[in-house]
């Protein structure tokens, strides 16, 4: 028996397009957006005065947004189950495989007066779509709300902030000169994404837990998107042993080099850099050529006036590699607090 014999569509295109209508009245355009047996509801906004739009506004609707409201109240007058959207419409989006073409997909109530829009839409959209609606602020919803966009995600075998960037690049991309805020918020977005993997286990599926910076290295190889999720492991390892003998052990291995600069640059100078903040000895492996740099400065932020801060504050060991960062580059939940560095720009 289908799915489909299961499920009264008559109802369902009733409350859909009682959905659309209200929203409409509002001057909104809802989306329900279906992937993998998952329901996100987002809502578009914009000024429309006449001139070109250029700004459009991407949003959840929390747990009491107008969209989940309108919901709930069109499932009652068409009389169906309590959280019926969640329930219902993954099911007959034949469980929400992203090549549903069929009903619910339309515009509600009419193609004519779009109030409300359905998809069963592919990872490669609704990624981008959720990730945008991250940079609005989202007082209804948090992390947990969003484990299943971390799940799509990672079933998609994307488990790196590197790896959604590449998707969201598309959407995120603005002129030459564009805003250096948003810059900032992106990267700031992509790091939270991958806190949230690590959060769920769904970051890269490393095969053991690096214990020094010969096993980033090799963790990584053939993998280069991992790096900063290997190096993360290994310095939060690194940060909870107590024994400097074991912790001298964790920096002595040489890596083979991976023959990628940037990277072969930074676990130079992770290496040279933690051996100096805790007193060990710095390895000689980090002074090889390989884990030297380019010699072309590469900086954290492309904005001039942190740049100008990076070049105060880098420590010794990124800046000879010309590596320009912040005064505690290896920051974590795990650093020692005692240890943080206070640098006079900072608050």
């Amino acid at each position: 028996m289908s799915v489909f014999s299961l499920v009264n569509q008559a109802l369902i295109l009733k409350a859909l397009n009682l959905v659309g209508e209200e929203l409409r009245d509002r001057k909104m355009l809802g989306e329900i957006m279906i992937c993998s047996g998952h329901v996100f509801l987002l809502s578009y906004g914009w000024k429309d005065d006449g001139n070109p739009i250029d700004q459009v506004d991407i949003s959840f609707d929390g747990k009491n947004g107008p969209i989940r409201q309108a919901c709930e109240r069109a499932g009652r007058a068409a009389g169906l189950l309590d959280g019926w959207v969640e329930r219902l419409l993954p099911r007959i989006c034949r469980d929400g495989t992203p090549q549903s073409g069929d009903f619910p997909t339309g515009m509600y109530p009419s193609w004519e007066r779009p109030g409300l829009r359905v998809l069963a839409a592919p990872p490669r959209l609704l990624l981008p779509m959720v990730f945008l609606a991250t940079m609005r602020p989202m007082p209804d919803t948090t992390v947990e709300d969003l484990e299943g966009a971390f799940r799509i995600a990672a079933d998609a075998d994307i488990r790196t902030g590197k790896g959604l960037r590449r998707l969201i690049a598309p959407y995120v991309e603005r002129k030459a000169k564009e805003d250096s805020d948003l810059r900032k918020a992106v990267d700031h977005k992509l790091s939270l994404f991958e806190m949230g993997l690590d959060r769920f286990g769904l970051g890269p599926p490393l095969k053991f837990k690096p214990k020094s910076l010969a096993d980033v290295a090799e963790l990584i190889c053939g993998n280069p998107d991992w790096f900063h999720h290997a190096m993360y492991q290994f310095q939060e390892a690194f940060y909870l042993e107590r024994d400097r003998s074991t912790q001298q052990a964790m920096l002595d291995p040489a890596p083979v080099p991976l023959e990628l600069a940037w990277n072969d640059a930074w676990i130079g100078a992770v290496g040279e850099h933690l051996a100096q903040r805790w007193g060990l000895t710095v390895p000689r492996w980090t002074q090889e050529g390989p884990f030297m740099g380019t010699g072309v400065p590469d900086f954290w932020s492309t904005e001039p006036t942190a740049r100008d801060i990076e070049i105060v504050e880098t420590p010794p060991a990124f800046r000879r590699r010309l590596l320009f960062t912040s005064a505690e580059p290896l920051m974590s939940a795990k650093f020692p607090n005692h240890m943080k560095v206070r640098m006079p720009y900072w608050a």
